[in-house]
This record gives structure tokens, sequence and C-alpha cells, in this order.
């Protein structure tokens, strides 16, 4: 997280580096990226959680960590704690839904697909994303640069 939130600092140290008579814009990190590392973070830290508690405590720490969390959800966190189906079942049980249903809504859900193709989904978008989010910072630096050429 660290490291993320440090990287359009280091940008700017090794642009600095490359020209030191150019002076280049803060060594703070934009507050949107700062937000969107921020919140994918936590995410993330709860989704480690789950999948690190203990089965029997799954649904209640699930309820209060995950609020809103559908049975898609709970099978996903169940699939990535190498639960076996018939844990599963009785997990969706305890969750107040139908295991059947469950499992086949979730299998419609992810269009048929296995976890590793889910994953490798959540990874080409968490890319997307990123490239997307380094696209608009050097346009934005670019912006400020030539702002700052106009007035010198």
């Amino acid at each position: 997280k660290t490291l993320l939130l440090k990287l359009p600092v280091i940008d700017t140290i090794t642009a600095q580096s490359r020209s030191p008579k150019q002076q280049v814009g803060s060594t703070i990190a934009p507050a949107m990226y700062t937000k969107m590392v921020t919140k994918q973070f936590q995410h993330i830290e709860i989704l480690l959680k789950l999948v690190g508690t203990p089965s029997e405590l799954l649904i209640d720490v699930f309820k209060v960590q995950w609020q809103g969390g559908s049975a898609l959800d709970l099978q996903a966190v169940m699939n990535l704690k190498g639960m076996k189906r018939n844990e599963q079942a009785s997990m969706f049980e305890m969750f107040g839904v139908d295991p059947v249903t469950a499992m086949k809504g979730a299998t419609a859900g992810t269009g048929g697909g296995s976890m590793t193709e889910n994953i490798q989904s959540l990874q080409d978008k968490s890319s997307d994303v990123a490239a997307k989010v380094n696209s608009d910072l050097v346009q934005m630096r670019q912006k400020v640069e030539d702002f700052r050429k106009a007035f010198r």
C-alpha cells in the first residue's frame, strides 16, 4: 500500500534525477489517487480478514465486515478459503440462503467461469484502472507544465 501511495512521488524523483535543472511538481501523491488506493486496500484487507477467519465464525464475521454482501460474495470468500462444496452448503444454510439455489445462482453470476478466470479478470481490470490513473497523471503534469511555461 505504501509503495502504491508513493508511486507518484517516486515518478517525480526519477524525473528530477533525469533533468535536475527542470523543476518538477509536488512530492505528495494526488488526493484522488490516494483515495482510490486506500479504498481498494480496505476491500483487500476485509477479504484477507475473511479468508483468515476460522470457518465456524465466517458467517458472523462476513455479515459484520462485508455489509450488504451477497451469497456470491460469500461463495467467493469460501472458494478462496479452499472450502469444499459440502462445507459451503452448510455455510449457506447458516447464512440463511438455500444452498442449492445459492450455488446455482453463484455459478450463473460468474458466467460459469472458474475462480482463476475471475481473479484474472479482476487483475486485468485493476491494471486498466492503474493505466488510466497513470495516463491522467501524465496529462495533468503536462498541463501544469504548459501552464507554468505560459507565465515565465
